[in-house]
Formats: structure tokens, C-alpha cells, sequence
């Protein structure tokens, strides 16, 4: 995989039943360096290929005449398994995929700052969360969950600390429930059962733990800086929800006794990579997955003893295809190195350092390095200059940058143990 962005997306709070995986079952990761979908194979934890929507980023991408997709995100799934929704944030497309075959069955052009999406459960209807909106709510909208019988759609916003719950049949919001932890909110999950939603505050790093009976908020947890997705399972009738945390590379887990109920930290679970991101479980409860953003990887964690886009029955035997078909290799089999340095004229500040392979050029956020063979004496060159304007919430006089990119051939020509960052 190449990931700029990882998502995952798994068949949970729609299953008729929670059948274990079986060789039918994928996992579908969106990858936004190399514009492509990667396909797993849970059931032996293979990468059977990738699905190429677009050329990979600083190659044609920015030629006048190309007609592909930029910045693979959002993934979604009909209920019944056969197709993959996937919206592209920069050309603002959503692309429908069969999944029997991976072919492409339709694409269109949406709404500008579209996120991501999901099938109504009609199985042809597919609701996209854009800044502009066809369905009126507050400033915003980001993602858009069904409940388990696909009457309510439950949206999320980054400019609102709302929920909006909007009548399928009608397409009116019929409630808005208020008091979340904070106005941004990316990402959000509802429970198989439809009583609980968790809605994660990135920016802050806390999480609304959100009644779905009641229409209430329980609680506001301090889940993390940069708390990411979040995740639900049911493990003997008792709800544990996973918040993905990138700043400290863990997963954090909670459990929750009933919807109304304050949940407790229970453990934190280690990436095996940098910067967990989106995380689903199977239908059966028994594992959870997730995509760490930095490492392009994916860690499989037993639930039972808390040691992607996962689409179950998306190649089902009647299907008469093996479910390799159209895929390739484009964003596979690529080098990428983290590291965390310090700021060398600062006191605390650091950086997290990513190279990641591309086509000819390698992705990198931050810092100098040392050039090899460029002169006889060692030679130090800037890779990218830049201002950290994102203030810190609770951090008086902090500020970040989130992401700065810079695009170089890096691996060959530079010592990636050498990089340095320092202020002007």
C-alpha cells in the first residue's frame, strides 16, 4: 500500500448475522499517494493488489488534459456486499466499484470538499458528506452513518458540534443532537445495535460518547492528541469501543456496559506501525483491523485478547471471478522510513519525518539531510522550509503543522538517519 490517508471500511453494523471471515470476505484500504484502492484478503491477511483509480501523485496529475482521480479517501459499502463506494477529495469524485471483479461501475461528479460516503440501504442510493449541501444542516457535514434499519442518517460536521439526524424516506433532519466535545469532528461510528454513537474530536483529542436512545451526549473523553477513527465490538454483550490515537502510535480501549454509561479505559494496544488511523472490526467480533497512516501497513489485532474498509461476502462463490480481477501493483512494493526527531533549537519541540517512495520522486514532510557524494566534505542541504501556523488547543504560544510535503529523490542521494530540523 502507499498511504497518504488509510481507511478501512467493514460490513459491522449492517450484517443479517456475524458470520466469521471466510475466503469471500476483503478489506479495502484508500490510498492517496498512489490514487488506488488496496485489496486484503483477511482470511489469510494477503494484499491480493490494488485497484488503480488515478496516476500516482507528481506524475501526470497536474497535466491540463488528465481525467483521473486525486486523493483516494472516504470508502463505503452496499449492504448486500457487491459494491464499494470511494470519493476522491481533490477532483471531488465518487466512484462506484463491483466487488466481485473490482471493475468499475460508475463514476460522478459531486459537491466541492466531499469526505466521504455510504449506501442508503436500498443498495443504489449513496449519500456523499460535502461542504455544499443538497440536504440542508450545519456548516460542514463530514460523514454520513445508517441506522441498523436504514430509516435515520446520522451526520457529523467539522465547523458544528452537532449531530444531525436526518429521515431517509423524507430526506428532512428530524433532531440535532447538541453538545459535542467540540465543532470538528471528522469521524464517527454507530454501534451494530444502533444505541451508541462515538464521534471523535481530532483537533483536541477527545472523543463525544453519544447516547443514541436518549439523543444524548454521556460524556467527553480525553481519548489523545490526534485521536483518529473509532470502532465498536461486542465482546460477551458488552460494548468495547477502539479509538485509533496517531500521536502516541496506539489504539486506545474502552468499555461501555450500556449506551447511558460513562465508558472506562480499559488498555492501550501498540501499532506495529506510525500513526494508526482507520480501524474496523470483522462481523464476528473477533478482530479488529487498522491502517497505520506513515508505515503503509495494516495490524490485525485478536479481540478476545486485545493483542480497513472490510467488505464481507464481496466475492462469494457464485460469483464465478477469483477476485483478482483488474487489479495490479501501482503503489505496492515501496520504500518508506519514519523517523521522530527534535527540534535542535528548541526545548520539546519534535517532528515526525516520513520518506515515502513514488515514481521517480520520494514523498517528504520536513527537514535537512546529509547529501552522499555531493562534495568532498559533508554537505547539508534544506529539503523544505515552512510555518507552523496550527495553535495547539490547551497550549498557550504552541503551534503545529500538520503535514508539509515536499517531493525529491530522497533515498538514494540522502542519509535519512542525518535529518535535522531547527528554527529560523
Amino acid at each position: 500500500m502507499s498511504l497518504s490517508r488509510a481507511l478501512l471500511c467493514l460490513l459491522l453494523a449492517t450484517l443479517p448475522s456475524a458470520q466469521p471471515v471466510t475466503t469471500a470476505d476483503r478489506i479495502y484500504t484508500a490510498d492517496q499517494t498512489s490514487n488506488t484502492i488496496t485489496v486484503i484478503k483477511p482470511l489469510t491477511n494477503e494484499v491480493l493488489g490494488t485497484i488503480a483509480l488515478g496516476l500516482p501523485r507528481m506524475t501526470n496529475v497536474l497535466n491540463p488534459q488528465y481525467l483521473q482521480v486525486v486523493n483516494i479517501h472516504g470508502l463505503g459499502f452496499s449492504l448486500d456486499g457487491e459494491y464499494l463506494s470511494h470519493v476522491s477529495v481533490t477532483t471531488n469524485t465518487l466512484t462506484v466499484i463491483r466487488t466481485a471483479n473490482n471493475s468499475i461501475v460508475s463514476q460522478t461528479s459531486v459537491d466541492r470538499a466531499s469526505h466521504e460516503a455510504f449506501f442508503e440501504h436500498d443498495g443504489r442510493t449513496v449519500w456523499v458528506a460535502c461542504l455544499i449541501d443538497r440536504i440542508e444542516t450545519p456548516p460542514g457535514p463530514s460523514k454520513v452513518l445508517f441506522s441498523p434499519n436504514g430509516k435515520l442518517a446520522y451526520v457529523n460536521h467539522i465547523k458544528s458540534p452537532t449531530i444531525s439526524i436526518i429521515d431517509v424516506a423524507t430526506r428532512k433532519v428530524v433532531d440535532t443532537i447538541t453538545g459535542l466535545g467540540d465543532v470538528f469532528s471528522s469521524d464517527m461510528m454507530i454501534s451494530a445495535d444502533g444505541s451508541r454513537l462515538w464521534a471523535v474530536h481530532k483537533m483536541i483529542g477527545k472523543t463525544s460518547i453519544i447516547d443514541l436512545e436518549t439523543r444524548t451526549v454521556v460524556t467527553v473523553l480525553d481519548t489523545g492528541l490526534e485521536s483518529n477513527h473509532p470502532n465498536l465490538a461486542i465482546i460477551n454483550e458488552t460494548a468495547f469501543g477502539f479509538i485509533t490515537v496517531a500521536a502516541s502510535n496506539e489504539t486506545r480501549v474502552y468499555r461501555q456496559d450500556t449506551p447511558s454509561s460513562v465508558p472506562t479505559f480499559l488498555k492501550s494496544i501498540p501499532a506495529s506501525g506510525t500513526e494508526p488511523h482507520g480501524i474496523w472490526c470483522s462481523p464476528d467480533n473477533k478482530f479488529m483491523y487498522w491502517a497505520n497512516e506513515h508505515s503503509d501497513t495494516v495490524d490485525v489485532v485478536d479481540v478476545s485478547t486485545m493483542t480497513l474498509v472490510f467488505v464481507a461476502n464481496a466475492v462469494p462463490p457464485s460469483s464465478n471471478t477469483t477476485g483478482r480481477e483488474n487489479l495490479g501493483r501501482q503503489g505496492l512494493d515501496k520504500r518508506v522510513e519514519n523517523r521522530l526527531i527534535s527540534v535542535t533549537n528548541s526545548t520539546k519541540a519534535t517532528a515526525l519525518f516520513t520518506s515515502r517512495e513514488l515514481e521517480g520522486l520520494d514523498m517528504t514532510y520536513v527537514a535537512t539531510a546529509i547529501c552522499h557524494g555531493c562534495s568532498a566534505e559533508v554537505a547539508r542541504f534544506t529539503i523544505v522550509k515552512f510555518k507552523a501556523i496550527v495553535p495547539i488547543p490547551g497550549e498557550l504560544g504552541c503551534v503545529v503543522a500538520p503535514q508539509v510535503l515536499s517531493f525529491l529523490p530522497f533515498f538514494d542521494n540522502y542519509d535519512i538517519d542525518s535529518l535535522e530540523l531547527g528554527l529560523d
